[in-house]
């Protein structure tokens, strides 16, 4: 109805076209590729601090972390898709080493105990994995002191003595050492130092060969061994398990969970359970100086109750399939950066609290006549200053047991730990000495430690990064595919970059193409893509270039150089570790459809040198074939001197600045139109969207992204028959603003009698 209007005056009214702007959030780029721990499917991070903490710092094991590190310091956001190992891998025929020890002479009552386990490399190829004999000396050690004499079978052998004394110099871990890569046919995957058998006394010595250790899992979170309840009726209950966000060995040892406050049913107000508090610390803290990193107080048991252990920390799961399909299980949302409950026990007596856990389980799984000769994991009795539990400050033998852990394994002669079995069983809910530490096992990385984490120029088809990505059905390939399938879902995954550093089309054409056909089925993100190693020639640089044809991927070459800020060693990375950084420095100066290039915003931060220094020629060449040059100028840097698309052919696409401005404003216009679907397809409703979509390009124009633009959303293009079929349609005309990439200018000599008009 029309305001009626009546006696002169001045009318005001407001009219709040601001409202639809709240749908775009910030958006940040993608990176897929492997990282040193965290979780294992897309995570968005806000910062620097945050990628740091829950994936680990940039050591330069791995070209993603840099290529995170370089584009945080320019940008806000980043997803994070972390690709973990899949299939997990077989130890063929671990040693394990043992001694029995006792007086001379003496032939019952020795002790036994099996103080070293030492694992193949991946160099050691034979099915039959190590073998190894002992000599057996009675008296004084073996051999004089303690030495057994080893044989390894592998492409390098080794033959000599080493010795089970952690004190000689010869010790097993000074012969072999601990490095799953190294060349001795076998490594040190555990040596029990703290034993406790005296070599003076050691009588004997054996090598047992133990069956194949099975890894063939997928990675995984760390598990705590199931927190049990005290003495009720005779019996412990298995109470609920801690699980860890992050996945993979790091997973093992990044935190270990104090539990302490522990109160009796019925002490509390409120409630008819008992509390506790859950407090996550650092792994390599002590009880003397504790690193506390996340308090959960007061928590406790019932379902009802809002300090529900499950609501207060959280016990939500996310999985990716192999279709990248995301399944979710858990009620409630994760409250902790480094836990979640799981496994509850909803039949457990209300009365039950947390007052220990289970047994840890042995990091091999061999014979029980073995097993049992396995040092057991040594516990800390509690006290009021002192968590109770498995001693990780004065025995570190106990770390052992943080190992990944292979199928069928046992718990060998660990047993379970209780607070009132300790302490004379003097300990009571209650009592203020009522506290126990417990830590992680089962974190595993999916994947061989043995295996080369290949870089550079020992970059393969079969090996990039420690992943197989040789052709469409390789463990890495389905390892990566997981997360390119889940970002191809855009309501799920909101991103404007992709970045995959490690993956060339010249050696990973599958894993290549896939991501270059998920951006353009989205088609609202951009590709920064390698073409090669740092051994692909300008020339196969520019055949790997012309075999594409896309406008949503850009490729640049040479590798360059950088000091990795972190170890403060120089390293030679892919383009696409530092064109992040560059495009993101790009728009928070200027804007997406400004050009990531030149010595005004094409500065590579960070870069030494590259490995190509371009001539003139060359720079043509790669820039006719769609390749972006990496020039180092003197004096002035090293700098992108290019900004073409893979676009065949010539438009306004085949460059970046134009395809990004498209991706921006289609973004922009997406998400806000959102909130117009169901509404009224009414002109009020096309006024909205006008009143929306020609203030934010005149903005675009204003900064230079745009010559001219124009949006038709009338009855023109919105006919009955439109409307009849619930379709609101609208046009959007542009005119992208071109870059001055070609600069000409004439100089004209004139003779001296002529004069210069105007």
């Amino acid at each position: 109805m029309a305001e009626k209007l009546v006696s002169p005056g001045v009318f005001t009214k407001e009219n709040d076209l601001s409202f639809l702007q709240q749908g775009v959030a910030e958006i940040g780029a993608a990176f897929i590729g492997p990282f040193l721990e965290g979780p294992a499917v897309p995570t968005i991070v806000n910062s620097q601090a945050e990628f740091q903490q829950l994936f680990g710092a940039a050591d330069g094991t791995y070209y993603t972390p840099l290529a995170v590190q370089n584009y945080l310091r320019e940008a806000g956001t980043a997803t994070i898709c972390r690709v973990v190992g899949v299939d997990g891998y077989t130890a063929q025929n671990p040693l394990v080493l043992t001694i029995t020890s006792g007086s001379v002479g003496q032939t019952t009552g020795l002790v036994s105990a099996s103080v070293g386990i030492l694992f193949p490399t991946h160099n050691n190829v034979l099915s039959t994995g190590l073998s190894g004999s002992a000599a057996t000396t009675a008296g004084n050690g073996l051999l004089g002191s303690g030495d057994i004499v080893m044989f390894v079978t592998g492409s390098t052998n080794y033959a000599g003595t080493s010795s089970l004394d952690p004190e000689d110099t010869n010790d097993i871990e000074s012969v072999f050492g601990t490095n799953p890569r190294g060349a001795k046919g076998g490594y040190v995957y555990g040596f029990f130092k703290n034993h406790g058998i005296g070599f003076g006394q050691t009588v004997s010595s054996s090598v047992n060969l133990v069956g194949d250790q099975d890894f063939s899992i997928d990675a995984q979170e760390a598990l705590t061994p199931y927190i049990q309840s005290q003495q009720i009726s005779g019996e412990r209950y298995n109470l609920f398990q801690i699980e860890t966000i992050g996945v993979g060995n790091a997973a093992n040892t990044k935190i270990k969970i104090g539990i302490t406050n522990i109160k009796a049913a019925g002490s509390v107000a409120g409630t008819d359970y008992g509390t506790f508090t859950i407090v996550v610390r650092a792994f390599d803290d002590t009880n003397k100086k504790k690193n506390v990193l996340e308090t959960f107080a007061n928590v406790n048991l019932d379902p009802n109750s809002p300090n529900f252990i499950s609501r207060v920390i959280g016990d939500r799961k996310l999985l990716i399939a192999t279709d990248g399909k995301v399944t979710e299980s858990g009620d409630w949302v994760n409250n902790s950066k480094y836990i979640r409950i799981a496994n509850l026990n909803e039949s457990a007596p209300v009365q039950a609290v947390p007052f220990g856990h289970a047994a840890y389980k042995l990091p091999i799984s061999m014979s029980a006549a073995l097993s049992n000769m396995v040092p057991t994991a040594s516990m800390l009795e509690a006290s009021a200053t002192v968590y109770g539990g498995i001693d990780l400050d004065g025995n570190s033998d106990n770390k052992i047991y943080m190992k990944p852990i292979p199928a069928n394994a046992t718990n060998g002669s660990n047993v379970a730990f209780g607070l009132d079995a300790v302490n004379g069983g003097s300990l009571a809910v209650g009592s203020t000495s009522a506290q126990f530490v417990v830590a992680f096992q089962e974190g595993f990385d999916g994947m061989a430690p043995t295996v080369a984490i290949s870089k550079g120029e020992d970059i393969t088809a079969g090996n990039s990064q420690g992943f197989d990505l040789t052709n469409s059905t390789s463990t890495g390939t389905t390892a990566y595919m997981k997360h390119i399938n889940a970002l191809s879902n855009a309501d799920e995954w909101d991103i404007n970059m992709v970045v995959v550093p490690g993956v060339n089309r010249n050696q990973h054409s599958s894993v290549w193409t896939s991501i270059l056909d998920m951006v353009e089925q989205r088609a609202d993100a951009f590709f920064i893509a390698d073409a090669g190693n740092p051994t692909t020639t300008l020339t196969q640089t520019v055949t790997q270039a012309e075999s594409v044809d896309s406008n949503y991927a850009a490729v640049y070459y040479p590798w360059v150089k950088t000091i990795d800020i972190n170890t403060n060693k120089l390293i030679t990375v892919p383009p696409s570790v530092l064109l992040p950084g560059v495009f993101a420095a790009n728009d928070r100066v200027a804007a997406e459809w400004f050009a990531p290039a030149g010595l005004n915003r094409g500065g590579l931060v960070g870069a030494v040198s590259v490995l190509d220094k371009l001539t003139q020629s060359e720079r043509d060449t790669l820039y006719e074939a769609k390749v972006n040059p990496i020039c180092q100028f003197p004096g002035q840097g090293i700098v992108v001197w290019g900004q073409k698309t893979l676009q065949d052919k010539p438009s306004a696409l085949d460059r970046i600045n134009v395809r990004r401005l498209l991706l921006t404003v289609r973004k922009y216009i997406a998400s806000t139109s959102k909130y117009l679907v169901f509404e009224q397809n009414s002109s009020e409703t096309r006024n909205r969207f006008l009143n929306i979509v020609n203030p934010y390009l005149e903005s675009i124009q204003q900064r230079q992204g745009l010559y001219a633009f124009r949006v038709v959303m009338d009855e023109t293009n919105n006919t009955p028959d439109v409307i009849d079929r619930n379709i609101l349609k609208g046009a959007i005309y542009l005119q992208p603003t071109k870059t001055a990439e070609f600069i000409q200018i004439d100089f004209n000599i004139l003779p001296t009698g002529a004069s210069f008009g105007g």
